[in-house]
C-alpha cells in the first residue's frame, strides 16, 4: 500500500474570543459535537415542519367538522320545521275530525232520540178530521166518527202484532210499539196490513168508507190500559 495512502479529512471548528484586555482565545470544538447539533438541528425543523404539516391537516379537518356540523343543523332544523308544519296540518285534520265525530254523535242522538219519539203512540190515528169521545164503559177507549176518504192510521212506529175479530167492530189490529206500549185499532173495515209487518209512523190501517165510519182506539202500557189521552196529540 502506498505510504503516501489516502488518509481521512479532518476537520476542527475553532471558537476564537477576545477578553477585555486584548488576549486571543481559542477553543477547538469537536466535530462529533458540531455533527450532534447539526442532526439535532436538523431533527428539530424537521419536527418543525412535521407539527406544522400536522396542524394544517388538524385544522384542516376540524374546519371540514364544523361545516359538516353546520349542514347537519341546517338540515335538522329544515327537518324540525317541516315536522312543525306537518304536525300543526295533523292537529288541524284532527280537529276536524273530532268536530265531524262530535256532530255525527250529536246526528245519531238525535236520530236515536226521533226513534224513540216516533215509537210513542201519541200521534191522531185518523188522517183528517174526526170527532172524538170517551167511551163510558170498559176500559179507557177514545170513540172517533171520521168522514168518508180518510184513513185509520198508526199513532206510532211498530210492528202489527194481531189482527182479530172485534165483536163490536168487525176488525182488531194491535200494534206494539217494542217500548212497553201497544196500540189498538178497532173498525168495521178490512185491514190493509199483516201481522208481523213493521210499520212506520202514520202507516194506513183501515180506508174510512160509509160503513166503517167509527173507530175504537185503545192504548196499553206495560199490559195496562191507559187513558189514549194522555199521550194523544190532537194536532196530528
Amino acid at each position: 500500500m502506498d505510504q503516501y495512502g489516502k488518509r481521512k479529512n479532518r476537520f476542527t471548528l475553532q471558537l476564537i474570543t477576545e477578553d477585555e484586555n486584548g488576549f486571543i482565545n481559542r477553543r477547538k470544538i469537536n466535530a462529533a459535537v458540531v455533527i450532534a447539533a447539526v442532526a439535532l438541528l436538523f431533527v428539530l425543523s424537521v419536527a418543525g415542519i412535521c407539527g406544522f404539516i400536522y396542524s394544517s391537516i388538524t385544522l384542516r379537518d376540524a374546519k371540514k367538522q364544523i361545516i359538516d356540523q353546520i349542514i347537519t343543523i341546517n338540515n335538522l332544523t329544515d327537518e324540525n320545521e317541516a315536522l312543525t308544519v306537518e304536525n300543526e296540518t295533523l292537529s288541524s285534520k284532527v280537529a276536524v275530525l273530532s268536530e265531524t265525530v262530535s256532530m255525527k254523535v250529536e246526528t245519531e242522538d238525535a236520530i236515536s232520540q226521533e226513534i224513540v219519539e216516533s215509537a210513542i203512540p201519541k200521534g191522531f190515528p185518523i188522517s183528517g178530521s174526526a170527532t172524538m169521545q170517551e167511551a163510558q164503559e170498559g176500559d179507557p177507549m177514545l170513540i172517533f166518527t171520521a168522514s168518508q176518504g180518510v184513513n185509520v192510521i198508526t199513532s206510532g212506529t211498530g210492528t202489527v202484532l194481531s189482527i182479530d175479530v172485534d165483536v163490536d167492530y168487525g176488525t182488531k189490529i194491535v200494534v206494539d210499539h217494542g217500548n212497553g206500549y201497544h196500540s189498538i185499532y178497532r173498525n168495521k173495515g178490512t185491514a190493509l196490513v199483516k201481522t208481523g209487518e213493521e210499520l212506520g209512523k202514520g202507516y194506513i190501517l183501515f180506508s174510512v168508507g160509509e160503513d166503517n165510519l167509527e173507530l175504537g182506539y185503545q192504548i196499553m202500557k206495560d199490559e195496562e190500559y191507559i187513558d189514549p189521552m194522555v199521550l194523544i196529540d190532537i194536532n196530528g
